[in-house]
């Protein structure tokens, strides 16, 4: 064979083992793709999502039944257009929840007789339907006999369905609580907040929704979550931080409560969930959203932000550091389309630090910073539109410094105690709200005392610490 033969063999030989090279590659690619999509599904992920793969985006609050935006419907949502409903915007969970309280939802018990602590029989391994329900019987705007003050409840996690009443919410906390469920105040959106004269962000006039009870049995910890809904607002981020600042650590949540939100779609509040191991359920999701794992969206399902202390430490989570000290923190803010805002880290319920930035589906904006913390407290972050305030915002991060408990604000603590004093006076005989009160004035009175006292002791604790 001639060296030119040769050469040409060789060149040959070389190219046909790069093609079986090639192709060997290329189906191990392949391969590794079916294994993630295969992976994904099993977990109930899928491509167009701005969350890590182990948080899962849902809505905790809506309703299939016949009211609000769906007053002159004359059927329930079945399950298979709720589960339908979930792909606009690419939804993981759902829970519709019945009406427990005062029948404003029409045809109430076909929706009551859904709830038995499964997954409805339509749910996928990627989109989780679950009949959960919502408890309220509203002072202002109903024609209802009875009627209470407390606030709306969500029930999540309940294995069978039931209707009790009483005039303040501790009973129904207790109702859920037998059952292994997990309950909390809706409709933070509603108290006032930066615009009425002092005291303000303290109710002192009665609407249909507003949670007048929340500091009272978050302080007693019966209430896990905190939530805004509809189309959400900054006021509820207040009563959130305010709480926190007292060392409470509720859960921070965010649903639609379609179809009183205009008819707008599932999802366009919700709210991302963190799950440790990946492995969706719906119990593991509750408790997730119970434990402060939490990101809440006012976008939709088209952004997320991603906050890390000390490069491990997510929402939920605890850092403790002996002495004071500072604290890395890396905050992503990842969108599905291109987008101006600012990201601010909030520290105690205060702005410590800010940056503009832009964002695109394939160039997330990355903030960087060093915060010190010279006493226990939180971290939080959150992305602000100049127009509409908090478009998404992340659950706390405690830094817990020697040992101490978080009292970062013993003017917050001060609050809460001025707000159960107006409940107080309100609900006492002869007092605007007594009527509410007219059969369960002692036992809701002496869980305000109890709430109080402890705001009181945390207040001092607060002072002691050299909080503000």
């Amino acid at each position: 064979m001639s060296r030119g033969a040769q050469i040409a063999n060789r060149v040959e030989t070389t190219m046909n083992i790069l093609r079986i090279t090639r192709q060997k590659w290329l189906t191990v690619l392949i391969l590794l793709g079916l294994t993630l999509v295969a992976r994904n599904s099993a977990y109930g992920q899928s491509a167009e999502r701005p969350e890590p793969s182990d948080w899962f985006a849902g809505d905790p609050h809506v309703h299939g039944g016949i009211g609000c935006g769906r007053s002159n419907e004359t059927e329930m949502l079945s399950p298979e257009q709720l589960l339908e409903m979930m792909k606009v915007n690419n939804l993981a969970v759902i829970s519709v929840l019945a009406d427990a309280g005062n029948g404003e939802i029409k045809y109430a018990d076909q929706d009551l007789g859904m709830i038995n602590g499964q997954d409805n029989a339509v749910s996928t391994t990627q989109r989780i339907v679950h009949w959960d329900a919502e408890w309220h019987y509203d002072p202002q705007g109903v024609t209802f006999e009875r009627k209470m003050i407390g606030g709306h409840l969500v029930l999540l996690g309940l294995k069978q369905r039931g209707q009790p009443f009483a005039q303040y919410t501790h009973p129904i906390f207790e109702w859920a609580k037998k059952q292994g469920a997990i309950a909390g105040f809706a409709h933070l959106q509603y108290l006032p907040f930066a615009f009425y004269p002092p005291p303000d962000g303290i109710p002192q006039s009665l609407d249909c929704c507003a949670p007048l009870e929340y500091p009272v049995e978050t302080a007693l910890e019966s209430a896990s979550f905190l939530m805004e809904d509809v189309h959400g607002s900054d006021s509820a981020l207040q009563a959130y931080y305010r709480i926190l600042n007292t060392g409470f650590r509720p859960g921070l949540a965010a649903g639609t409560d379609y179809s009183c939100n205009d008819n707008e779609p599932l999802g366009t509040l919700l709210t991302y969930v963190r799950i440790p191991d990946g492995r969706l359920t719906y119990d593991q999701w509750i408790d997730g959203l119970a434990k402060g794992r939490t990101v809440v969206s006012r976008n939709a399902h088209n952004e997320f932000l991603d906050l890390k202390v000390n490069e491990t430490a997510q929402p939920g989570d605890e850092i403790r550091l002996q002495g004071h000290g500072p604290v890395q923190v890396r905050v992503e803010w990842r969108s599905l389309r291109g987008d101006l805002g600012r990201i601010e880290l909030v520290q105690d319920g205060s702005v410590v630090a800010s940056q503009t930035a832009e964002v695109a589906p394939d160039s997330p904006a990355v903030f960087e910073t060093t915060l010190t913390f010279h006493r226990s407290g939180w971290l939080a972050a959150r992305r602000m539109d100049w127009q509409t305030g908090h478009r998404t915002h992340t659950g706390a991060v405690f830094v817990i410094v020697n040992g101490a408990p978080i009292r970062a604000s013993a003017a917050d603590a001060h609050f809460f105690v001025n707000w159960i004093d107006n409940l107080l006076k309100q609900t006492s005989a002869g007092g605007e709200w007594a009527e509410f009160l007219s059969k369960d004035r002692q036992g809701a009175q002496e869980r305000y005392r109890k709430a109080r006292a402890i705001f009181l002791r945390r207040e001092a604790e607060a002072r002691r610490q050299g909080a503000p």
